[in-house]
């Protein structure tokens, strides 16, 4: 009898082929970068989920069909800050760029790993050759307000409790990553304040301010540069592209939704949409973050039909009509074209 993970890992592959990830195309470079693509998973991630479902659902392989075989998916630590992210962060480019030489890298980063290529980008911009944010809470989410308050409230009545539960949610973090062969530390409260409202402001303030503007309806610019002062007194210039997109949501509907109706995730994530829309003050939003808050240096696009799942093609690629991992590719044609 074929034990969990067998099971799982021939059924994320035979959706995997049903969903026509698995292709052969002909020989390209429309989407071949000059630096190397680094992508970077979200809360509760990893470069697999729980070692068997890719994050980032056939779109390494999409990129490299279309002719870029220099994509490295990043694991980090599911839950926790920027101050443990951006670390492994900084340690995983520095391979990639020894096993390239790559001189840059482009960063791409979904919900919370905006915020660690943000992060990242404070430490090394001169690594930086683009910095992209996928659904990413940039000014914050009203979740993690919600939860951020019913924490507090547990806190004071049943501490107990509290504890418990962040226990869990650390210890699930700290699975997913040893199913990745990384046992990585995990600290779910600085992930927390980091995406409530005043958490992402303050880390506007003091890591990066590159493409934000406080104001989510506010003009932003594009781009960041600047200069660093090296030990031997010289001077080395750098700039980078700045760029975001998100889902609108993705209200199950039988003439739109296409193979998301499949997909279990589609219904908690429509339902979590509509509350934020009808409770908060979010507006538009993915089932987790507001459209607004996901703003960051030039917006590619905002009304994709997407939930926050399906903006990283999961779950196994069963999301709405129109190939989740083709925005990828085209916006990796759209880095060639700059020469990045």
């Amino acid at each position: 009898m074929l034990d969990m993970k067998t099971t799982l890992s021939v059924i994320a592959a035979a959706v995997f082929a049903i969903s026509g990830n698995m292709e052969a195309n002909a020989a390209t470079d429309y989407a071949k970068t000059r630096y190397p693509i680094v992508m970077v998973h979200g809360l509760t991630g990893a470069k697999s989920m729980l070692g068997v479902v890719p994050y980032w659902y056939g779109i390494p392989q999409k990129l490299k069909a279309s002719g870029n075989d220099q994509v490295y998916v990043a694991t980090v630590s599911a839950v926790a800050g920027e101050d443990i992210r951006a670390a492994q962060l900084e340690q995983f480019v520095a391979e990639v760029v020894e096993k390239t030489g790559a001189e840059k890298v482009n960063l791409i980063g979904h919900s919370q790993g905006g915020f660690t290529v943000r992060a990242y980008s404070a430490l090394h911009p001169e690594r930086v050759a683009s910095l992209t944010t996928i659904g990413t809470p940039n000014h914050g989410t009203p979740v993690a307000n919600a939860i951020f308050d019913i924490n507090a409230g547990v806190g004071k009545v049943a501490p107990g409790l509290r504890n418990a539960i962040v226990w869990l949610v650390e210890s699930f973090g700290w699975l997913n990553g040893k199913l990745n062969n990384e046992a990585l530390p995990q600290g779910a409260m600085g992930a927390l304040n980091l995406m409530t409202y005043d958490g992402a402001q303050a880390f506007a303030r003091n890591v990066s301010d590159a493409g934000f503007n406080a104001d989510c309806k506010g003009q932003r610019e594009t781009s960041a540069s600047g200069e660093i002062q090296n030990q031997d007194g010289s001077v080395t210039s750098w700039s980078f592209p700045v760029y975001s997109w998100t889902g609108a949501g993705a209200p199950v509907n039988p003439f739109r939704s296409g193979m998301d109706i499949l997909d279990p995730s589609s219904y908690g994530m429509a339902t979590l949409s509509a509350a934020l829309s009808t409770f908060t003050d979010a507006g538009k939003n993915d089932g987790m973050v507001p459209v607004c808050s996901a703003r960051l240096g030039d917006v590619i696009s905002e009304k994709y039909y997407w939930s926050h799942v399906d903006e990283v093609n999961q779950i196994m690629g069963m999301t709405p009509p129109g190939d989740v991992r083709t925005v990828f590719v085209v916006h990796a044609n759209r880095l060639k074209q700059l020469g990045l």
